[in-house]
């Protein structure tokens, strides 16, 4: 087994500087700052972030958050939907979490001083994929930005949470079989953050993919490194494909809202051709996976992109709805009103993670996980639209009320312990590695393409270590977390949700209605 990458032994570890806390959050999306404010007051709080708000996930949502407070809707029916979008992998116990306590999280958001935008005196609601009925709420079009400054304002204001800025975490520390904090780098410097609870906050991993809508940052750093102390990972092969990425000429990806299609635009091929209809009746607003595929059909067919047509509703509007949207896209010469945009699927959004129970924990004590750094159970095979804003909300509550149930009152001692499994770092290219993974996994998938670039990345050369702890870190994160996926995604033999495999194009109840679990030493298993 090869050594750590970061120190080499205990004696090393116990010599640097070590800092304690009551709980340590990592990852400060919607997730990580709903657990930090709602975390007792009483208790000392460390809220990191490797890189600024604005590298967020949840800075870069647009769409909105689904909850159903809708007069013609109900818990039941978001449960209906989600599970119908999931495919059959949902766990149902969480799905009802989620939406039962849905209209809770939305009050929760209102007292922090997020302005929903306003149909009268109701919350206005627009419907995306997925959803039978309107039941997003949204602030125009960058909800994720305006939910994420206000509350940035609110942790501020919180004299018992410490915000630190610009510390990645390297790996996770245990003691006797328990999470007990972290090591990071703090302006090239290693510091021990120690805590009697740990978080991890710190979105997916669909960054590493080339061709996606999220930042680079989205790499899985908190599972890579949760993975290495032991914790199980579940459902990583599912990854989702948003259909309506805007590609710009300085290669740019820029996300397109959903919100666009739940408000009348359509989608069409390079011959000007609505294609949708005929691939599924709710043809635009079909599930993301469906429409993502259509979309490669037609621009292999053709050789040519799709385009999303907004020309048919007025610009008024589409300047006011859609600020961002509409703002970003006349710096490239789009003006939605007139122009066909060309548009592509790109990675969007990792349903898998850290395997957790109801209430956040991972199967390694005192550690919870939250947001799309987590496998709840709630997004099974496909991620029902807006329900990640919903997910980071609800269950970073629950994670922070169990932490004020049961947070241990003993003190840590010293006895940390490192993984003794650290991997070193692969001598391949970063970017090399996302064109891959959009080839070989891609909207459709075949397992000779997946295993040829597995054996490909398992026999890499190993590069040595150049002195950038966070850059060889963050490489280390992505060859592992790419490797995971491919192995969970060629073990299912199938197609469901957004795991489309062109040499098995069926879907396979009888053995894979089961989740695909990974962990260090244990392999890869169905359960």
């Amino acid at each position: 087994m090869e050594r750590g990458y970061v120190v080499d032994n205990n004696a090393e570890l116990l010599a640097l500087e070590q800092v304690v806390y009551d709980v340590v959050v990592v990852g400060s999306g919607i997730a990580g700052m709903t657990v930090a404010i709602e975390l007792d007051k009483r208790l000392k709080v460390a809220l990191l972030s490797k890189a600024g708000a604005d590298e967020a996930s949840t800075y870069k949502a647009q769409g909105g958050m689904a909850v159903a407070v809708g007069a013609d809707d109900s818990a039941e029916q978001h449960i209906m939907d989600t599970l119908n979008v999931g495919q059959g992998l949902c766990r149902r116990e969480a799905v009802s979490v989620l939406a039962d306590e849905g209209p809770s999280a939305l009050e929760f958001l209102l007292q922090q001083g997020v302005a929903f935008n306003k149909n009268g005196a109701a919350i206005a609601l627009t419907r995306e994929a997925g959803h039978s009925l309107n039941r997003v709420a949204y602030h125009y079009d960058f909800t994720g930005r305006h939910i994420s400054e206000t509350l940035f304002t609110k942790v501020k204001e919180k004299d018992n949470i410490q915000q630190l800025t610009n510390y990645f975490v390297v790996d996770v520390l245990t003691q006797d079989g328990q999470g007990c904090g972290v090591i990071a780098i703090k302006d090239g410097k290693l510091v021990v953050l120690l805590a009697k609870a740990l978080v991890i906050a710190t979105g997916g991993y669909a960054g590493i993919f080339a061709s996606s809508t999220n930042s680079r940052a989205a790499s899985g750093d908190g599972i890579a490194a949760l993975y290495r102390a032991g914790a199980v990972i579940a459902d990583l092969e599912f990854v989702q494909f948003h259909p309506t990425a805007f590609c710009a000429p300085d290669d740019t990806v820029f996300l397109l809202t959903e919100a666009l299609r739940g408000e009348g635009a359509l989608l069409v091929n390079a011959a000007g051709h609505r294609f949708m209809p005929e691939y599924h009746p709710a043809a635009e607003l079909a599930p993301r996976d469906v429409v993502s595929r259509a979309s490669v059909k037609e621009i292999e067919r053709l050789g040519r992109p799709v385009f999303i047509d907004c020309r048919h509703l007025e610009k008024k509007y589409l300047a006011d709805r859609f600020r961002q949207v509409y703002t970003k896209l006349t710096e490239y010469g789009y003006y939605l009103e007139k122009d066909l945009v060309p548009v592509s699927p790109a990675a969007h959004y990792s349903a898998g993670g850290i395997r957790t129970d109801l209430w956040g924990r991972s199967s390694v004590q005192a550690i919870y996980a939250c947001g799309e750094a987590a496998a709840t159970g709630v997004h099974g095979a496909n991620r029902l639209a807006s329900n990640s804003l919903l997910e980071a909300v609800v269950f970073g509550r629950r994670v922070a009320k169990d932490i004020n149930n049961q947070l241990p009152s003993k003190q840590l001692v010293t006895t940390l312990v490192l993984p003794g499994n650290n991997v070193a770092c692969p001598n391949g290219d970063l970017l090399r590695l996302g064109v891959e993974l959009n080839r070989a996994a891609g909207v459709v998938r075949s397992g000779a393409a997946m295993t040829s670039l597995l054996a490909a990345i398992t026999g890499m050369s190993k590069d040595g270590f150049d002195g950038d702890l966070g850059k060889y870190t963050r490489k280390v994160n992505a060859f592992q977390l790419a490797k995971l996926l491919l192995q969970a995604a060629i073990a299912r033999q199938e197609s469901r949700g957004t795991h489309f495999r062109s040499d098995y194009p069926e879907k396979n109840d009888e053995y894979f209605q089961r989740h695909i679990l990974l962990q260090w030493g244990k392999g890869v298993w169905l359960e």
